[in-house]
């Protein structure tokens, strides 16, 4: 019988200074990651003669070809952060909380890797089938840039690299912070949203806000996060948010892009001209679906838990769903 998320949350020392610490810990990590590409981008611009403006420029589209560096080392310098600071939170959970790394991510005894690689298969051809929809409104608007060379060097970073920087993400986000948060509150519905805006204050620094409005984007990422939270909530686990959120990320970085996201790849293929509102009615269908057709394998029924507090140890819901030690 399944467990809960947050029966599994309960483990370990959930004491607020260790969260605290903890969180401080990811921060550290993130800027350790961030050194080498710092350390990358002053000595190019030091050759070059950059001035401040193009590197605030830089800063905001995130075109590293600007100096000359390669977009698969830019790339793979830039995720090196998200895969640093996804060690520093799995030390934290492990040695600051006294929690095993699975009670963080899932209400079973252990990550259920079928349903991350479901969520990742049917998001995937999800965004392909919308894509061909999308190209057959406009199809002067795709390019074609495949270049076998530099995509043959893409595409073992996206596949490595691209999973560490969403699963650091979603551990962080549907994972310790909404199992906190859930603890914090006892409800769900706080969790669910504070959890949500968070992801989205993540990715405010993030090209597209300046490219397509920070209104729009910030509904986009908070959408986003919502969809992968609601996803966490109803299954016990992060397992489809990992999945979902990989699935988008790779798609981007080796799929299609356009100007002004921040993952600048050599991509297969390129759009000129972004259409924001269809992108946002696109990934609202694409979220529905997903949500329909999880429901339906995963046998949801109970959505109103989600608006119910969280049950305390010794509750008959508690009681009921016994967690399964691994």
């Amino acid at each position: 019988m399944q467990a809960s998320f947050f029966q599994a949350a309960r483990r370990g020392k959930n004491e607020f200074f260790r969260y605290l610490i903890t969180i401080l810990l990811v921060i550290g990590g993130v800027i350790i990651g961030q050194v080498p590409l710092g350390i990358a981008l002053m000595a190019l611009s030091a050759n070059d003669g950059m001035s401040a403006e193009q590197l605030e420029q830089l800063q905001q589209n995130m075109d590293f070809s600007a100096l000359g560096m390669d977009q698969n080392l830019a790339l793979f310098l830039m995720l090196l952060a998200f895969a640093i600071g996804l060690l520093a939170l799995l030390i934290g959970v492990r040695f600051i909380h006294g929690k095993q790394i699975v009670d963080v991510l899932s209400g079973r005894n252990q990550l259920d890797w079928k349903r991350v690689f479901w969520a990742f298969a049917c998001w995937f051809v999800l965004t392909i089938i919308f894509e061909l929809l999308v190209y057959a409104i406009n199809p002067g608007n795709y390019s074609l840039q495949f270049d076998a060379k530099r995509f043959m060097i893409l595409l073992p970073i996206a596949l490595i690299m691209l999973p560490l920087q969403t699963s650091f993400e979603e551990v962080l986000f549907r994972g310790y912070l909404m199992q906190g948060t859930g603890l914090l509150f006892k409800h769900r519905l706080p969790a669910l949203i504070l959890t949500a805006v968070g992801f989205g204050a993540l990715h405010f620094a993030n090209p597209e806000v300046g490219e397509f409005g920070l209104g729009l984007m910030m509904a986009y990422y908070i959408g986003f996060g919502l969809l992968m939270g609601v996803c966490t909530l109803m299954d016990e686990g992060t397992e489809l948010a990992l999945g979902l959120h990989a699935a988008t990320n790779i798609y981007g970085a080796t799929i299609v892009s356009f100007s002004g996201s921040v993952l600048e790849t050599p991509t297969i293929f390129r759009i000129a001209e972004v259409d924001a509102g269809l992108m946002g009615i696109v990934a609202l269908a694409a979220g529905a679906i997903f949500l329909f057709l999880a429901t339906r394998k995963y046998a949801w029924k109970d959505w109103g838990k989600l608006l119910r507090k969280i049950e305390e140890p010794g509750d008959d819901i508690v009681a009921n769903t016994p967690i399964q030690e691994g």
